[in-house]
């Protein structure tokens, strides 16, 4: 998570460089209008254009929740103010202010610089803000995760499943290598859903025995969601029901909300009521949620002139700006056949690229009806079970009402990142519940979890490590994204050009080891377990991953090839970063030595398999001409890869 870094300038990212843009306009001049990145770097996407009422002039502004840029500033000014002093380099625009269209600065104030020098910077100042803002947040994350889920199960195996499938095999990955907000409010929105959990577990509903530090703590995570997300109000209402039911009278007030829900109605008498009314807890709950009120009121107010409104419906574009004056900006009824798409679509659904959750989701009625454990053990685990299945439930519901459901490039559904860790912690609980009580059963959990979780690693976690977002046409990301460009070395820039290593192998060494996370939590030698149990335990674990690999090797309904690069994306790879150095373009040139003498017609045989993997026919023919004429093919060796 920490190593590679998939980039590429030609795409024009908005998601991300409206984030990035408004980031440097803070650090440079302290405004939050990004017109001087603009005119520097170039037009990007996802901006609100809104007159200013001290120059009558349109101004530029990011149309995003605010949260993420703030936690992107450090890792700017590291970058701006220490890391580029001592490499000799400096902003490419103008220090100390803003400029517009309208403005032009004096030729003395600044040196021009060099299109080289500003693509470098926006590339290296991006890096630094996913360093500080994402990946590594998000990595530290997935280490609490673990730590959380021994509360849980003591199986190691069944945890490191269901860390590696939420943290490699989900899109969380994807979005972790992207300086954006939607890992970020996954991490946060679980760390709401934990503390609220551990706490009502910890103390067993008493209120009074019940931390106001980790209230705070709660309400704090609860509502940076929404400056993360925007639409994330809808979950964090859900979230804060908990919190009121958890912090203030539990008992009671579960009493009667359980009373009133079908079918739960038989836990009242598991639940006593209670006699705490002590508000402290419910009020530290709610001034953690304040704290990041005034910010994000702040942002909106010096943006948009109204501390209340994002700026949607300000949006540059006129098509999208029309779009989000529909419904609550933006937001219509869900559509079932959008919810099929989010859930099951093999290209870009969340369980159909991500196959271990579907534990999640399955398991959880084996959780709610057959729980385990003395009786308020069993009443707690059904009411936390039904707080993150309403949670996810209004989260993938709002998705599907969005007019923009499908938020144009992605790798699955970006707007359910969200899910992954709360689906892989069901997950980590069903198999729990499954394998207790039984060896047979536990080495049989063990072996499909990690076979499942290694089936989602294969299926998106490697298109997260190739690039972050892709057309909407593309129909099998892992066979027609991360094979063919995995073959002809097309991967991203890594850590290693820090320090000179330039080759690809790094990438390749960090592919192998996210292939063996859920290998290893799947087939590693458990002590006391017997010959017979290990060998289901793989089997298990082979026949799960197969079954977990079928929607993605199917064959697509377009009728494109699998392990060929998708025609809608052929041309990521005329642009590709960094250049210069995958097989394609070094098998060229040593075809070029060699010409039609010695090996030379073999090279012109596997530059053209190379090309056809792209999908570059024309190239693939002429390099073929080249060879024929020399030697025929059968006489050249077969290349493994």
């Amino acid at each position: 998570m920490l190593c590679v870094f998939p980039y590429l300038r030609a795409v024009n990212n908005p998601n991300e460089f409206v984030r990035v843009y408004t980031v440097m306009s803070l650090v440079e001049s302290g405004t939050f209008r990004i017109d001087e990145q603009v005119q520097t770097f170039g037009w990007v996407n996802d901006m609100a254009k809104v007159k200013g009422n001290d120059d009558g002039v349109d101004h530029y502004y990011m149309v995003k929740a605010p949260g993420i840029v703030y936690a992107g500033i450090p890792g700017y000014v590291v970058f701006s103010k220490v890391v580029a002093p001592l490499l000799g380099k400096k902003y490419p625009g103008i220090h100390g202010g803003h400029v517009t269209a309208a403005q032009k600065p004096p030729a003395a104030v600044v040196a021009p610089s060099s299109q080289d020098d500003k693509l470098w910077w926006l590339r290296m100042s991006t890096w630094a803000m996913r360093i500080l803002g994402s990946q590594l947040p998000c990595f530290l994350f997935l280490l609490w995760f673990e730590r959380y889920l021994r509360d849980f199960t003591a199986d190691p195996a069944v945890r490191y499943a269901a860390v590696a499938a939420a943290g490699l095999g989900t899109n969380y990955l994807a979005y972790t290598h992207m300086f954006a907000s939607h890992s970020q409010y996954a991490a946060l929105a679980f760390l709401a859903f934990a503390t609220i959990e551990k706490e009502l577990r910890r103390s067993r509903g008493d209120v009074k025995a019940m931390r106001p530090s980790r209230a705070l703590f709660a309400g704090f995570c609860t509502s940076a969601c929404v400056t993360l997300e925007y639409h994330a109000l809808f979950m964090t209402v859900v979230m804060s029901l908990f919190a009121t039911l958890t912090f203030f009278r539990p008992r009671s007030a579960l009493y009667w909300v359980l009373g009133a829900l079908p079918g739960l109605g038989a836990l009242r008498r598991r639940i006593p009521l209670g006699t705490s009314v002590t508000p402290t807890r419910l009020l530290a709950f709610a001034a953690g949620g304040a704290v990041n009120v005034p910010h994000m009121m702040y942002f909106h107010w010096t943006a948009y002139g109204n501390p209340y409104t994002p700026g949607h419906q300000k949006l540059e574009t006129a098509h999208f700006a029309a779009e989000h004056q529909m419904g609550l900006w933006g937001i219509l009824w869900p559509s079932w056949d959008h919810i099929q798409a989010l859930a099951i679509d093999p290209g870009f659904g969340f369980f159909g690229m991500s196959p271990y959750m579907w534990i999640g989701l399955l398991g959880a009625p084996i959780v709610l009806l057959f729980p385990r454990g003395p009786a308020s053990e069993r009443a707690h685990v059904r009411i936390i079970t039904v707080v993150w299945l309403a949670c996810m439930a209004v989260v993938i519901g709002v998705n599907a009402g969005f007019v923009e459901w499908r938020a144009g490039w992605t790798v699955g559904p970006r707007y359910l990142v969200v899910c992954a860790p709360f689906f892989a912690f069901g997950a980590a609980v069903a198999l729990e519940r499954v394998a207790h009580g039984s060896r047979g059963k536990r080495a049989l959990a063990r072996g499909i979890g990690a076979g499942l979780a290694l089936a989602s690693v294969v299926t998106i976690g490697t298109v997260g490590i190739l690039y972050d977002t892709l057309p909407e046409t593309i129909a099998r990301p892992f066979a027609q994204f991360s094979v063919p460009l995995a073959r002809v070395g097309l991967v991203p820039h890594h850590v290693g050009e820090w320090f000179g290593w330039d080759s690809t192998t790094l990438w390749y060494v960090v592919c192998a080891s996210l292939l063996l996370a859920p290998v290893v939590a799947g087939l590693a030698w458990h002590p006391g377990e017997r010959r017979g149990e290990a060998v289901g335990r793989a089997l298990a674990f082979v026949a799960a991953f197969a079954v977990g690999m079928v929607p993605a090797l199917s064959p697509p309904d377009d009728g494109s090839a699998l392990f060929v690069l998708h025609p809608s994306t052929v041309p990521l790879g005329a642009g590709w970063e960094p250049a210069g150095r995958d097989r394609v373009s070094l098998l060229r040139d040593e075809a070029e030595r060699y010409g039609t003498r010695g090996k030379g017609p073999c090279l012109w045989y596997q530059l053209a398999d190379l090309e056809r993997t792209l999908g570059r026919e024309p190239q693939a023919a002429r390099a073929e001409a080249r060879a024929k004429g020399a030697l025929a093919r059968e006489h050249c060796p077969k290349a493994l890869f």
